[in-house]
């Protein structure tokens, strides 16, 4: 491929197991150890991101409504918690009182410890539960 070409791509081979075997060019252009696998369940999309720990922990809010407090909220807690490069973040509505949001960071980004992240989550307003673990690895 030309270095001026935006993406790579290759149809692969989908099985089961823990591991992912990438193409050598793939790998090289990555040039990072691990990779956090994310299966967008509504469109079906298997997303990579290359990262150079294996340590990704997973946050689920489940929340009433979706509104502008609660998007203000969650930012400035994320300010104070160091997590302005979140790998990937999620939300949806599946009624008026029952909205998600989830997103995946490594725990090193954190300028907090994890137990005092929870608790200022919990703390916002119109937050119902708070699910904080660090993912599996393989």
């Amino acid at each position: 491929m030309k270095e001026a070409d935006m993406t790579k791509a290759r149809v692969l081979e989908i099985k089961k197991g823990n591991a992912i075997t990438l193409p050598e060019e793939f790998v090289e252009g990555i040039r990072l150890p691990f990779g956090l696998a994310i299966l967008v369940m509504k469109d079906k999309n298997v997303k990579l991101y290359p990262i150079d720990k294996k340590e990704v922990m997973y946050l689920k809010l489940e929340i009433e409504k979706l509104s502008k407090s609660f998007l203000e909220n969650l930012t400035t807690i994320f300010m104070k918690a160091g997590l302005d490069d979140i790998l990937f973040t999620s939300g949806i509505c599946q009624a008026a009182d029952q909205c998600y949001y989830e997103c995946y960071f490594t725990p090193e980004q954190l300028s907090m410890e994890i137990k005092e992240l929870d608790d200022h989550l919990n703390g916002i307003e119109g937050v119902q539960k708070v699910v904080l673990h660090q993912v599996a690895v393989g």
